[in-house]
């Protein structure tokens, strides 16, 4: 269906703005989820609980009792665990997964085949982005689902997990002023902020990390994008964590569970994990990883250089082609996700910011055009 709508010119440099830092597809794509999102907060709103989504209100006792058995050592500098300061709540602790009892669902299914190479457009989402809430958000669901043997209801994780979340993002980020931690380095980018309208914020929070259904039904997340989440009963959703959300969420981090002033989101262990189930179950980001380490090595380490050679791979579409914004922003999510699996480091040189591929991405690269080599060697043989 085709609406025209009349809008004000400083409207259409917003969504310009919203295109560029949002990694929407088209305008379209804005309009529809802000619209979906709006209808959420005046349904709130006319049910009596304020302008908020009632997503985000449900069940907000159990929040409160979570946040009153935060966990008592999780400070760093010894002043945050004292009374009245913001702690980690203890739906964040971590979880012994042998409790799991056979709960574990399958792999989600996937369009796309090892190796296929894909267009830069079926990309995970720019947004889902950043690995310490993705981290957190899986361990939440994992001590939800203890009590949840048949899943746990999208409504109910999205909203326990997003209040209990702007609670951890509250204690990040007075980590993140002790530490003068800023731009890529906050440990508190994407959690709920009261900082902005926390009712937005939490929606956004539990859409991107968490999961909301799309108008076709299906669920969307980052974990469901890294197939550490599935659900069941598109009607109804409930959420069960994959084996290799289970294991995920019982690896120790050094946030959530030992805390140092070290700054790191998440240990050597978790990024090996999500690497190596990277390379083997989600084809869509290892040929993201292997395209931008490619497009690295051969010297474009600057963002304009790297969205040239990733220009290569946006598909064409006569009726409305992909823009130059969209691109960056795709890029810049795929390179975000890198940096916290330490495949990437950034550089500053004044204003100037480079990538560079580390040890750790240099193995990746290599791994994968073994294996490359290796296949078109069996299928000449063959």
């Amino acid at each position: 269906m085709i609406i025209c709508i009349e809008c004000t010119a400083k409207t259409k440099d917003d969504l310009d703005d919203l295109l560029q830092i949002g990694g929407y597809r088209d305008y379209s794509e804005a309009v529809a989820l802000a619209v979906s999102n709006q209808i959420l907060l005046h349904r709130g709103a006319k049910a009596g609980k304020g302008a908020t989504s009632p997503v985000i209100e449900e069940r907000p006792e159990a929040l409160r009792a979570a946040a009153e058995d935060a966990t008592p050592t999780a400070g760093v500098n010894g002043d945050r665990g004292s009374p009245g300061t913001a702690e980690i709540p203890a739906l964040f602790r971590i979880v012994d997964t042998k409790a799991r009892l056979g709960t574990a669902a399958a792999l989600p299914n996937d369009a796309f085949m090892k190796g296929q190479r894909i267009s830069i457009d079926r990309w995970i989402f720019a947004q889902h982005n950043k690995l310490l809430p993705l981290k957190a958000s899986i361990r939440a669901l994992a001590n939800v689902s203890l009590d949840q043997r048949g899943g746990v209801p999208l409504v109910k994780a999205a909203g326990e997990i997003a209040l209990a979340s702007e609670i951890l993002g509250t204690y990040l980020r007075r980590i993140d002023q002790d530490l003068g931690l800023v731009r890529e380095e906050s440990l508190s980018t994407a959690f709920p902020s009261a900082a902005t309208d926390i009712n937005k914020s939490r929606l956004r929070f539990s859409n991107q990390f968490v999961g909301a259904l799309n108008k076709r039904g299906q669920l969307r997340g980052f974990p469901i994008d890294l197939k550490l989440v599935n659900y069941r009963n598109p009607k109804d959703p409930k959420l069960l964590l994959t084996d290799a959300g289970w294991a995920f969420a019982g690896l120790t981090n050094p946030i959530l569970d030992r805390p140092t002033d070290t700054g790191e989101k998440l240990s050597e262990e978790e990024r090996a994990f999500l690497i190596q189930h990277i390379r083997d179950n989600v084809p869509v980001e290892d040929f993201a990883i292997r395209a931008v380490l490619a497009a690295l090595q051969a010297g474009a380490r600057n963002p304009d250089d790297l969205d040239s050679a990733l220009g290569q791979h946006i598909p064409e579409r006569s009726e409305e082609p992909f823009s130059a914004a969209f691109l960056s922003t795709q890029r810049a999510g795929a390179i975000s996700r890198m940096t916290d699996l330490g495949l990437v480091v950034r550089e500053r040189q004044g204003l100037r910011v480079l990538y560079v591929v580390s040890g750790s991405g240099k193995k990746y690269l290599e791994r994968a055009t073994r294996h490359e080599v290796n296949d078109d060697d069996e299928q000449r043989s063959a």
